[in-house]
């Protein structure tokens, strides 16, 4: 009850109205380990109808309350933003890593932050994708 709590007050500081369907799709987010596939998050939300679960995702996107960890042809990715993300930009210390066994994928968190620059351009968002084994499966716990 106290995340429902929690996640009703981050709503209603981005300006956000209160919906089941966006309380549900955080706290699915907020409780799952890793990076939720869609997937996964269209069967906990059975029923949620398709459009309304891509128009709240898309919301919580601008919003920055969650983000796309990782798009690919298989399947995409969402986690919960830090309090740092706003609607005017995502800033994540972290790179998206997807096990190439296992299939997690997990916001891993860097300890120098990386910092891209190119002239003539403003960024305002930086996404690095990486793949390999993760820690259980390669044994390195």
């Amino acid at each position: 009850m106290e995340r429902v709590s929690t996640i009703k007050e981050l709503l209603k500081n981005r300006k956000l109205k209160v919906t089941t369907t966006r309380i549900d799709v955080l706290e699915h987010l907020m409780s799952y380990a890793s990076a939720m596939p869609y997937s996964l998050l269209q069967k906990k939300l059975k029923n949620t109808d398709r459009i309304t679960l891509y128009r709240t995702i898309k919301t919580l996107i601008e919003k920055g309350l969650i983000h796309q960890a990782i798009f690919s042809q298989e399947e995409t990715y969402y986690a919960v933003c830090s309090n740092t993300c706003t609607h005017q930009s995502h800033l994540h210390n972290h790179i998206h890593f997807k096990c190439n066994k296992c299939l997690e994928v997990s916001c891993e968190h860097l300890k120098k932050e990386i910092s891209v620059a190119v002239k003539g351009l403003q960024i305002s968002e930086v996404s690095i994708n990486a793949s390999g084994l993760c820690r259980k499966c390669s044994g390195l716990n």
